[in-house]
């Protein structure tokens, strides 16, 4: 462990000799998993039923109803590989992952319509978690990072967030953008100390002089994050280090030059103590830090949004001829019909429920609600997802057990007494996806990386 990042923080915080042990120490000792399930296609007590029968043991851990320790006594499959994270039930989140996000929503699943901004998405943790307490708003997920947003976009599809849409700016771009936003979410690019426990190398070129570059950064990202909100309107503060120039020195910072434009909103029952700042020696788990802050009136000199440059984007709203193939092919199939709307890039459909002129007009979406998969040749194709977290087909459904399922995403060959159709199919009476009869023999619909080697 680096003797700079421990002397700083004893230092800073007036840790005892004994208390800047039990620190050192928890740095080496691994993180109990957790987990959080997806409620946007299993219910939490289905879930613990399904534990029960894979002789799981779950616990609830501090930050929300679904988020769980696990427990495992046969390991011999990775978590990550198992059947219950293939038809994605659950999302494997580490617990300090999904503070700001709680602390957001306080756990309360709020179907009311808003505009949220993800302002630093990827890989989507936060944002499926944004999805599921806010199921009827609409969520832009924004990434800097054009070559971490593959991730992103295929954790927002498989985890059925039909309301998500990806946007790559600079965080400081939105600030063009005056309050348009009910909710953001900012956890700040960082200097990564929280990620210690993994490898030493996360501290191996920490230092004072790189922290102070990455705090202007998130006081810019702030600044434009509470330009972009609403009045009235809430913003949420984190990062996964420990150190006060990137966190309380943040907040200490926008004080001073905007203290009569928001409010802290405290986060405990000590209101001399309003922010959470969790340590690994105490709370066994990242250190993280969040704040939330609420928008009393407008920043001065923004009340105007700028004149901007229209987008040109690389996707296009679908043709009335192919909606209409599209629906014909849910309607004979599975005797469904979608009342949303349907968006293309190249031969791909994607699928949202949400009105999003306005982000049309004003923003390039590299992605638009989740793709339900491809029209070529005047034929419609669904992808897996297409029949999993969202959508009740009334035709073509099968209920299958688990050994049949679990042999369908290894891609062994079970034969069908059908020659070419496509199914959807329920594990547990909950929708485990699309999959196809082809040449007389199951075929599964979802692509070779998602499934289990």
């Amino acid at each position: 462990m680096k003797q700079d990042f421990l002397d700083y923080i004893q230092e800073t915080f007036e840790f005892s000799p004994s208390e800047m042990m039990d620190f050192s120490c928890a740095l080496t000792i691994p993180l109990k998993k957790t987990l959080r399930v997806n409620t946007n296609k299993i219910s939490v007590e289905d879930f613990k039923k399904l534990a029960i029968k894979n002789n799981w043991q779950l616990s609830p851990t501090p930050l929300g109803k679904n988020m769980f320790y696990i427990d495992r006594e046969d390991t011999s499959i990775a978590l990550w590989n198992t059947l219950e994270h293939i038809a994605w039930y659950m999302y494997i989140q580490e617990l300090a992952a999904s503070s700001s996000p709680f602390y957001l929503a306080w756990d309360i699943t709020d179907q009311e319509e808003y505009t949220i901004l993800d302002m630093s998405a990827s890989p989507g943790g936060k944002t499926t978690q944004l999805a599921e307490y806010y199921p009827n708003s609409i969520i832009i997920a924004n990434e800097i990072d054009k070559s971490r947003m593959r991730q992103l976009h295929e954790n927002t599809d498989r985890l059925g967030t039909k309301n998500v849409f990806v946007t790559n700016y600079d965080g400081r771009y939105f600030s063009n953008y005056p309050e348009i936003f009910d909710k953001v979410l900012l956890d700040a690019p960082c200097s990564g100390e929280g990620t210690a426990y993994k490898s030493d190398d996360a501290l191996k070129y920490w230092n004072i002089k790189n922290i102070k570059k990455i705090a202007k950064l998130q006081f810019q990202l702030l600044e434009s994050a509470m330009i972009s909100l609403k009045i009235w309107g809430e913003l949420v503060y984190s990062t996964c280090t420990l150190n006060r120039l990137e966190n309380e020195e943040i907040i200490n910072k926008m004080t001073d030059k905007y203290w009569e434009y928001f409010n802290v909103v405290s986060l405990s029952d000590d209101l001399t103590k309003p922010l959470i700042r969790a340590w690994p020696h105490k709370e066994k788990t990242w250190w993280f830090f969040v704040v939330k802050l609420r928008k009393k009136q407008s920043f001065p000199d923004t009340t105007k949004p700028r004149k901007l440059q229209k987008n040109i984007q690389w996707f296009e709203k679908v043709s009335n001829t192919d909606e209409k193939i599209i629906q014909h092919f849910l309607k004979e199939t599975f005797n469904s019909e979608l009342t949303g709307k349907f968006y293309t890039y190249r031969n791909e459909i994607y699928y949202t429920e949400k009105n999003i002129d306005f982000f049309w007009e004003n923003f390039f979406l590299f992605k638009v609600g989740c793709k339900i998969w491809k029209l070529e040749n005047w034929e419609f194709e669904p992808n897996f997802f297409c029949g999993t977290d969202f959508w009740i087909f009334k035709k073509n459904t099968i209920s299958i057990d688990e050994v049949f399922l679990a042999k369908l995403l290894k891609w062994e060959e079970i034969k069908s007494d059908r020659s070419e159709w496509f199914f959807q199919v329920y594990f547990w009476t909950i929708p485990a996806g699309i999959f196809k009869v082809k040449g007389w023999v199951w075929k599964t619909l979802l692509e070779s990386r998602f499934l289990r080697k």
